[in-house]
């Protein structure tokens, strides 16, 4: 337990860091979820998740903690952290192409207070890359070699994950999300998908202060659970996203 309390301060410390002198840009954002169709565990969940970014000289840094209020656990925390460091800004050189902006090399750390006694903890090396898109979209899909605690062995994961604001008349949204697939040697068990894509309506650019508040539903789908075969999670949440 004191390992995951050290990894999430740590984290809570670095999302509380300002950007002067050390990140070109940050972003910061709180999240309130809730929603119903879990399994293993209380059918209906509350989270509350905070989400921290940011780019500095050679890379880039993307980490959240969720707070899940649970009936059967109680408080719940789990949060991730991915840093990235760029290829193109560590090789001074440009290595765009195509359809592709930058590479990097990816490390990441998963943790959990739960199952208590045994709490989950995993960690992923490998490369990932940034696509070049029209607009201020972005899409990013990460190849990375993980492993966790409770399993002998090591797996793949691979993440893409994409931010996309387009406009409905005069309604400004954004359709967010990201997908993780694991494969058997990192579950355990059986290959899993884990997505949780969101549909955000931009309420701030309604009354004057555009990409301040967002609301919105997430659907959070969870095939074969922890590798468990025929155990999914399918949960529609309403969504409440404050950006600071």
């Amino acid at each position: 337990m004191l390992k995951e309390a050290t990894f999430i301060i740590l984290i809570s410390t670095i999302t509380c860091t300002h950007a002067d002198g050390i990140f070109e840009w940050t972003s910061n954002n709180i999240q309130v979820l809730h929603g119903s169709g879990f399994k293993l565990g209380t059918d209906e969940r509350s989270t509350v998740t905070v989400e921290h970014a940011n780019g500095w000289r050679y890379g880039d840094n993307f980490m959240f903690i969720d707070f899940v209020q649970r009936d059967d656990v109680g408080l719940e925390v789990y949060g991730e952290w991915y840093p990235r460091l760029s290829l193109s800004r560590l090789s001074d050189k440009n290595l765009s192409f195509g359809i592709f902006r930058d590479f990097f090399v990816v490390g990441g750390i998963n943790a959990s207070t739960e199952p208590d006694g045994d709490s989950f903890k995993a960690y992923l090396l490998g490369l990932g890359t940034s696509f070049n898109l029209r607009g201020d979209g972005v899409i990013n899909l990460n190849v990375m070699a993980q492993k966790h605690d409770q399993v002998n062995s090591t797996g793949i994961q691979i993440t893409p994950s994409w931010s996309i604001p387009f406009g409905l008349g005069k309604m400004k949204l954004r359709f967010d999300g990201f997908i993780d697939w694991v494969s058997a040697d990192s579950s355990g068990g059986k290959p899993f998908i884990l997505a949780q894509p969101q549909l955000l309506l931009d309420v701030g650019h309604l009354i004057g202060h555009p990409g301040s508040i967002y609301a919105g539903i997430e659907y959070y789908y969870w095939r074969n659970k922890f590798g468990i075969d025929g155990i999914h999670d399918k949960a529609l949440q309403g969504m409440l996203k404050i950006v600071f």
